[in-house]
C-alpha cells in the first residue's frame, strides 16, 4: 500500500483592514472520515499564522475520498468549508473575503438538462404606419358570367308571328 497523498494548502488569515495576521492559530477538519486504499485518513491538522499571516498544512484531497467530506477550516472566529483538490492551493479566511480558495482549474462538468421554457415577455411597442402609396392600374375584365333566370312577375311573351306583305298594308295603310 502507498501512503495517504495530502495537498499543500496555505491558509492565508486577513484582518478586516485586509492586513495579515501573525500568531493566529489554525485548525483543519475533515467532516466526514475518509478512507484511501484501505487506510484511514487523519482527520485533523493544525498550524500557526507567521508573520505574513500564512499557515502551511499538508491536507488530504477530497476528491480521492469515497465519502464525499471537505475540511472544514478555523482560524480567528472564522470558519471555512472548503474542497481541497489534489493540487497546491490557498484559502484565504478574513472578515471581506468573498472566493475562500483558490488553485488549479478543475475539467469542466457535464452539461445539465435543458430547463422549461420561461413565459413569454410583454409585446412591444406598434411601430408608427408610413405613408399610403399610390393607387395601382385597373385590372383588366374578367370573362362574361352566365344569364341569370327571370325575375318575378314577369313572363316572356309569346312567339310572334310573322305579317305577310298584305297584311302590312291592311294595318298601316298605304303610303
Amino acid at each position: 500500500m502507498s501512503a495517504i497523498p495530502t495537498a499543500v494548502v496555505t491558509v492565508r488569515y486577513l484582518d478586516g483592514q485586509g492586513q495579515p495576521v501573525q500568531g493566529a492559530a489554525v485548525k483543519a477538519s475533515l467532516t466526514a472520515q475518509e478512507r484511501y486504499q484501505g487506510m484511514e485518513v487523519p482527520g485533523l491538522a493544525e498550524g500557526v499564522t507567521d508573520a505574513h499571516g500564512e499557515a502551511v498544512l499538508a491536507l488530504f484531497p477530497n476528491g480521492l475520498g469515497s465519502l464525499g467530506s471537505s475540511w472544514s477550516l478555523s482560524v480567528g472566529g472564522f470558519v471555512r468549508f472548503v474542497a481541497v483538490p489534489d493540487a497546491p492551493c490557498t484559502v484565504i479566511v478574513g472578515p471581506h473575503v468573498t472566493t475562500p480558495v483558490t488553485g488549479p482549474q478543475g475539467l469542466a462538468g457535464p452539461k445539465g438538462d435543458k430547463g422549461d421554457q420561461g413565459a413569454q415577455g410583454p409585446q412591444g411597442p406598434q411601430g408608427e404606419q408610413g405613408p399610403e402609396g399610390p393607387q395601382g392600374p385597373v385590372g383588366a375584365r374578367g370573362p362574361e358570367g352566365p344569364q341569370g333566370p327571370p325575375g318575378e312577375g314577369s313572363s316572356n311573351g309569346g312567339a310572334g308571328s310573322a305579317l305577310t306583305l298584305a297584311e302590312r298594308y291592311t294595318y298601316f295603310g298605304d303610303f
